[in-house]
């Protein structure tokens, strides 16, 4: 895959990401009076989807490394895992976004294989919160890494 090609689809993902971070402000700010059944469904999606949209990312780098991509049941922390034991990535990744992005792989994994429609506020609001400083984070870190090719 060329750079460029890379660069585009990579750029893809980051907007889907940062329009995501803003729902979730949107989400956020409705008040708990105004707030409906639904919304924490809604919440626990965008929190699920920022682990989609790592995931997406890694696959892209996979594919422009010529690096296999995981398989298997584990195959989900196993990209966690290369992701923040890959060079860049590694120096980069804070221990506060590392602690994140598990919890958000932790969320995606029970907002699949459980019941996703039934979600309390509770469960959403943290992460929720933190989905705008995550993917501005990662914007700045991906895009430096396609800065870093040659």
């Amino acid at each position: 895959m060329d750079k460029a090609k890379l660069a585009l689809e990579i750029q893809c993902e980051l907007d889907q990401l940062r329009a995501l971070a803003q729902q979730s402000s949107r989400l956020l700010a409705v008040t708990p009076t105004d707030r409906r059944e639904w919304d924490a469904v809604a919440g626990a999606k965008y929190v699920a989807d920022v682990w989609m949209a790592v995931e997406n990312l890694c696959k892209r780098r996979y594919a422009a490394l010529e690096i296999p991509f995981p398989q298997g049941p584990d195959s989900h922390s196993r990209i966690l895992a290369d992701l923040l034991a890959a060079p860049h990535f590694a120096e980069h990744i804070s221990a506060n976004l590392s602690l994140r992005l598990k919890k958000y792989l932790a969320f995606r994994h029970r907002f699949t294989h459980g019941y996703g429609q039934i979600i309390m506020w509770s469960m959403v609001e943290e992460p929720l919160r933190h989905i705008p400083g995550t993917v501005t984070e990662l914007t700045k870190i991906w895009a430096d890494w396609l800065d870093s090719l040659p």
